[in-house]
């Protein structure tokens, strides 16, 4: 049997004509698109909160009239900075991520904390996640009490279980803080 390739064409015994197989170079494919990540919130009473959650509502009612320039200090001094995100907006701007909580990095990842730092919530790539939270922020800054929730995030890999205390001030001249204190158990 005589076997002769001819201008991409296989040419077995010259009796049968095959085409050569063409090669096709694949396209890198396309990155999946950001899970949709959700939540359902649960209000809980803010008698059911964590220790860590009732020591920061404690200190915010001994300064929710105006945010002291050392709560942050206050904070670590007691060694909650690491459950508490902190947000802020000037006057009629949105609130911008300043601080992410040690649990919240370790559910989203490193990444996506590295990402919204200094950016504003609604920029959150879980977009739909962060407008469910943001009625939340608004309802603690602007009611002027403590807001306490049991929050289930779905959409990651596995649901993540979580609590927050937030709590909230507006300063005289219109800008806002939010403190919000973080209690993740399988974290």
């Amino acid at each position: 049997m005589t076997i002769i390739a001819i201008q991409n064409c296989l040419i077995i015994d010259r009796a049968s004509q095959l085409p050569m197989p063409s090669i096709r170079r694949s396209r890198p494919p396309k990155p999946s698109p950001e899970p949709l990540v959700t939540a359902t919130i649960h209000r809980q009473p803010i008698g059911v909160a964590t220790d860590a959650q009732s020591t920061v509502c404690e200190m915010w009612r001994g300064s929710k009239a105006a945010l002291p320039p050392t709560f942050a200090g206050d904070l670590a001094t007691a060694g909650l900075l690491r459950h508490c995100s902190f947000l802020s907006a000037e006057r009629g701007g949105p609130l911008v991520f300043r601080r992410i909580a040690d649990a919240t990095v370790r559910a989203l990842g490193t990444e996506w904390a590295r990402q919204q730092l200094g950016k504003p919530n609604e920029d959150d790539p879980h977009s739909e996640y962060a407008l469910q939270v943001s009625e939340q922020y608004a309802e603690a800054i602007e009611g002027g009490e403590p807001v306490y929730n049991l929050v289930v995030l779905h959409g990651l890999p596995t649901p993540v279980i979580y609590s927050h205390m937030l709590v909230g001030w507006t300063s005289p001249e219109g800008q806002k803080a939010l403190l919000s204190c973080v209690s993740c158990p399988s974290f």
